[in-house]
């Protein structure tokens, strides 16, 4: 029973750890794409990078460890999937202004997003030719 406990513990842990580090690399290519593109710092790029392959590491780790154990199995496999089932479980929650957890974080993301790739709404957007410093 406690050998169930600690693969399904350690699946879910290492579910929440790939989920962070997903997230953090795609922070890390969008702010990577900013600093090409002289709209954001390199401290947001290190940060970003920081963030996703810090949780890769222990994630890595992790497994590594498991599959010293021999304890990589169909347990750790369902507690693998935890991690995302609870945050699905998040994006679908209703806020107080009656839309979905979901829609907030989406728009939070577009609106974090066109900041660092310095998207410009009233210039007619980005092109190869355009001149990002003009428009803001």
């Amino acid at each position: 029973m406690t050998d169930v406990l600690i693969d399904s513990c350690a699946g879910f842990l290492t579910g929440g750890l790939a989920l962070s580090a997903v997230w953090g690399l795609f922070w890390s290519a969008i702010s990577l794409i900013g600093l090409s593109r002289g709209t954001c710092g390199g401290r947001i790029v290190f940060m970003s990078l920081v963030g996703g392959f810090v949780p890769l590491a222990l994630a890595i780790t992790l497994v590594w460890w498991m599959d010293n154990v021999e304890r990589v199995t169909s347990v750790f496999a369902v507690g693998l999937m935890g991690m995302p089932a609870v945050l699905a479980g998040l994006w679908l929650r209703r806020m107080p202004d009656g839309q979905r957890a979901g829609t907030h974080l989406a728009a939070g993301v577009r609106h974090l997003r066109e900041n660092l790739l310095g998207a410009h709404r009233g210039c007619g957007g980005c092109h190869d030719g355009h001149d990002h410093r003009t428009c803001r």
